[in-house]
């Protein structure tokens, strides 16, 4: 369904002093003119995965298992609804072109191993991966957690702008039904509902066009490989299109991007303030293994 918009612990010890109290945790300071939500780290994130995904398949390489690497393959952006705006579209010519969908993103080509000799080498090589970036499985768990806020980020700012979204939907809807997009009959605006509450009927995406992959020397015959996809992108229907054109046009004249330009700053520093022990607490830590990240890049 495509949515229209998208701890203290007190020590008493006698005869000892008192243990000064902890400060509190701060936001990590911002470069000027930056938004608030530069403060995750996702260019950091994204480097790690790579030094990871490197030193895996060297391992591999390194036990018998060339052809991962030969692939060639690298992970995917972290995060990445932090690089999205948080409502689309905003201009006509992206309404025309795209209307409310997004692209789906491209699929590696990926061996298709099934052999459990592969598998007891991948994970040894998992765990040699993340050893040169710090104790495995705080690696992991370090990772995990930042990942976890950076989509906590996305989810909050989007339930901040469905209520912007909802306090204009009586101007939205009566400039759309201006226009000859009316609701549904007994239909109620909703900033979750898809299209189909205007009786629109929705694009698709492209069809799936999977590329020839050269296979990689030694693999064995029986090993299948599942090709590489492009991204797809989405072709909105002709009518979706004209409603979305009618929606950023009714955005501007309800007042809807107006409000969302001016707060989305706010809404972002609300959001990080929330999240002040994460950001001071994982921050540091992210940093730091970026930078071993690099260095292991660098020295491949």
């Amino acid at each position: 369904m495509r949515a229209i918009a998208v701890l203290s612990v007190l020590l008493i010890a006698t005869g000892c002093a008192a243990e000064p109290p902890s400060r509190a945790p701060e936001l990590p300071p911002l470069p000027a003119g930056a938004r608030p939500f530069e403060l995750f780290r996702r260019a950091d994130l994204t480097q790690i995965d790579q030094a990871d995904r490197a030193l895996f398949n060297d391992c591999l390489a390194d036990n018998g298992y060339p052809q991962e690497r030969a692939l060639g393959n690298q992970p995917v952006a972290a995060v990445a609804g932090l690089s999205r705006p948080p409502i689309s579209p905003r201009t006509e010519a992206e309404a025309r072109k795209y209307g409310f969908g997004t692209a789906l993103p491209a699929e590696p080509a990926a061996i298709d191993r099934k052999d459990p000799a592969f598998f007891a080498v991948a994970g040894r090589c998992e765990t040699t991966a993340r050893s040169a970036l710090g104790v495995p499985i705080e690696v992991a768990g370090l990772r995990d957690r930042y990942a976890q806020l950076g989509n906590a980020l996305v989810q909050e700012r989007a339930r901040k702008v469905e209520t912007i979204l909802v306090a204009h939907s009586k101007k939205l809807a009566a400039c759309l039904a201006g226009r000859g997009h009316r609701l549904q009959t007994g239909a109620t605006f909703s900033a979750r509902g898809d299209l189909k509450q205007f009786g629109v009927a929705l694009g698709t995406h492209t069809p799936a066009k999977p590329l020839a992959v050269r296979r990689p020397d030694g693999l064995p015959a029986e090993v299948q490989i599942k090709p590489a996809v492009p991204a797809r992108e989405y072709r909105p229907s002709k009518a979706e299109a004209a409603f979305a054109v009618s929606f950023v046009r009714c955005g501007r004249q309800s007042g809807l991007f107006a409000a969302i330009d001016r707060d989305e700053r706010a809404i972002e520093q609300q959001i990080v303030e929330r999240h002040v022990a994460e950001f001071s607490g994982l921050n540091p830590q992210i940093e730091a293994m970026a930078a071993k990240a690099r260095e292991v890049l660098r020295g491949r």
